[in-house]
């Protein structure tokens, strides 16, 4: 009996020990703390990479919208369906495909070329019926004028977007969200930002690519940077750029960031939102609470080329003693864990199997 008293006295001073090197080691960093990072996120006022200077762009270029209101006017590549009673028959009409050309001019027979490019229906009708009735061809012209086919104006949506490509605009300008409804919308893998690429001659439709875009003399002087969370989730109309002829929507894919270390879910997660240091851990599923040291945690993050380490005290952050700064991309969260808390992790266990050990061995316990 008296052995086991002894094993029994032997198994509490370890306990003792343990638990004693555990609060003088993980005073700091214990699972309550985790517990408190995993329950409390905070943010700051929410990061937008729209400048002042992007909404000023954006909102010069609505008065372009005026435009919306008048009838299209015509251009290069347009195709024409013109029809022209008794032109060479009596009481027939006579129908003309007619495409415009980049001079602008189309051609009728009989009454020759004539300036279509920059016109309206109405206005080039009316020019039509001008010409055959000077040429004395027909004394009361009947005409009448519809686009067959839109091609003088166009844009082109590229990137992470669900059918990126070119399209053909049948008024005179669009709308930011126009063009990216006909695009499909940004899909799943889509970043929080846009850029508007304004037409330049530096810039060729026909060659787009993500690649040449972003390499394009263009994309720095004529470009809008647009907050897609700003833009389609909160209603910032400012935001929603008219369009024309030769414009682009360039839409990047998302760039990560990381979460390694003593957390649920390490890996890399998409920057698809403006996201701050804890909703990065949330992310990650949370810091595991028995073995994170939540406020001996880091943040690398690449600056001019240069790896920055910035300390990270997720406690402090928590509950609002530190900023919960936005994440930039390929930033990376090490969530870590001391040597005095993996020493008193390590020895608490040990404990836990002698004390386990020294139960088993006892029969008047296990009975």
């Amino acid at each position: 009996m008296s052995g086991w008293i002894l094993r029994d006295s032997v198994c509490g001073v370890l306990v003792s020990v343990g638990t004693l090197v555990l609060l003088l080691a993980g005073a700091s960093c214990s699972s309550t703390d985790a517990e408190k990072v995993n329950e409390i996120v905070i943010t700051l006022d929410r990061f937008t990479p729209s400048s002042e200077k992007d909404y000023d762009l954006s909102r010069s270029t609505r008065v372009l919208l005026e435009q919306r209101k008048s009838d299209y006017r015509l251009g290069p590549g347009d195709i024409l369906e013109i029809n022209i009673f008794e032109l060479e028959k009596r009481d027939e009409f006579k129908t003309i495909n007619a495409r415009v050309e980049e001079s602008g001019e189309i051609t009728i027979p009989i009454a020759g070329s004539l300036v279509a490019g920059g016109l309206t229906v109405d206005e080039l009708i009316t020019a039509i019926n001008t010409r055959l009735v000077e040429g004395e061809f027909i004394k009361a012209p009947r005409t009448n004028v519809t686009v067959k086919e839109f091609r003088s104006k166009k844009i082109a949506v590229v990137g992470a977007v669900e059918k990126p490509g070119e399209y053909m605009l049948r008024q005179n300008v669009t709308t930011l969200l126009d063009a990216l409804g006909m695009a499909g919308g940004p899909t799943d893998q889509a970043g929080y930002e846009l850029y508007v690429v304004k037409a330049s001659k530096d810039l060729r439709l026909a060659d787009l690519s993500t690649e040449t875009l972003a390499k394009s003399p263009a994309f720095d002087e004529n470009t809008i940077v647009v907050d897609l969370i700003a833009l389609m989730q909160e209603g910032a109309l400012d935001l929603n750029v008219a369009l024309g002829n030769g414009d682009v929507v360039f839409v990047p894919r998302a760039k990560k960031f990381y979460v390694v270390g003593f957390v649920r879910r390490p890996g890399g997660f998409p920057l698809n939102q403006p996201m701050t240091i804890l909703e990065g851990i949330a992310m990650a599923e949370g810091l595991m609470e028995r073995e994170a040291s939540p406020s001996k945690c880091a943040l690398k993050r690449l600056t001019a080329g240069r790896e920055e380490i910035i300390p990270l005290d997720l406690v402090a952050i928590a509950q609002g003693e530190q900023p919960n700064f936005f994440l930039q991309p390929n930033d990376v969260i090490d969530v870590r864990q001391t040597a005095w808390r993996f020493v008193g992790l390590e020895l608490l266990d040990f404990i836990k199997r002698i004390v386990h050990f020294g139960y088993d061995l006892n029969p008047e316990r296990r009975d």
